[in-house]
């Protein structure tokens, strides 16, 4: 008579072990994923009509300094307020957070909207070398997601900036920027895209200031 061998004998305990291995390493990848964080950024600047203007002879060189921020806005949280509740608080989502401080963020869409503007020969930014002829300073003081109602949120920034003339050391001009756009979703994605929206916005609204101030400091 044949008898079933060891392996055919232990086929169907190994099989359940494996089956609730199997199991628990479905639970705990989904736990993983329930709890994942999501890193966002604010997307490319989109190339001007001012990139292909020809740079004036005398042009100025315009350096961007780092962006001057409250301790809040130091980290790479991503902020909303419940503006509909009047309580005035501030929370940070759980799961999603930007890939670097907003600030930094917000400096690369600018120097790259003002360098495509045409009308400076060259602009450098905090940590550049060259001699500039003028400084643009910029002060962050809110980049978040605000809810005047639970299902409609706009992304909002609030800037003042100052231009110096650097062989003066005088202030050319200055002015407060509140920039917003509505979100498309009432969550962090939609947050993104209206911050993404807000930065740019705010980037054309400072190539405009700063052509007329450039003209009016002579």
């Amino acid at each position: 008579m044949n008898r079933p061998s060891p392996k055919r004998l232990l086929y169907p305990a190994a099989c359940a072990v494996l089956c609730a291995a199997m199991l628990a390493l479905g639970g705990c990848m989904q736990a993983t994923q329930a709890i994942v964080m999501r890193h966002y950024d604010l997307g490319a600047m989109s190339a001007g009509s001012g990139e292909n203007q020809a740079t004036p002879r005398r042009a100025k060189i315009l350096q961007v300094a780092r962006i001057s921020v409250p301790e809040w806005l130091a980290g790479t949280d991503m902020y909303y307020r419940l503006d509909y509740r009047d309580d005035r608080r501030l929370a940070a989502y759980a799961h999603s957070d930007w890939i670097a401080p907003p600030a930094a963020l917000l400096e690369t869409i600018v120097r790259r909207a003002l360098a495509a503007d045409g009308g400076w020969r060259a602009v450098t930014g905090p940590r550049d070398p060259a001699n500039a002829d003028a400084t643009l300073h910029l002060r962050l003081d809110d980049f978040s997601q605000a809810f005047p109602q639970p299902e409609h949120s706009f992304g909002v920034i609030d800037v003042t900036a100052t231009l110096i003339d650097n062989h003066t050391g005088r202030v050319v001009a200055q002015r407060h920027f509140h920039v917003k756009a509505a979100a498309p979703t009432p969550d962090a994605q939609g947050g993104v895209e209206a911050l993404a929206d807000a930065s740019r916005r705010l980037a054309a609204q400072l190539q405009d200031w700063l052509q007329t101030a450039a003209k009016t400091s002579g």
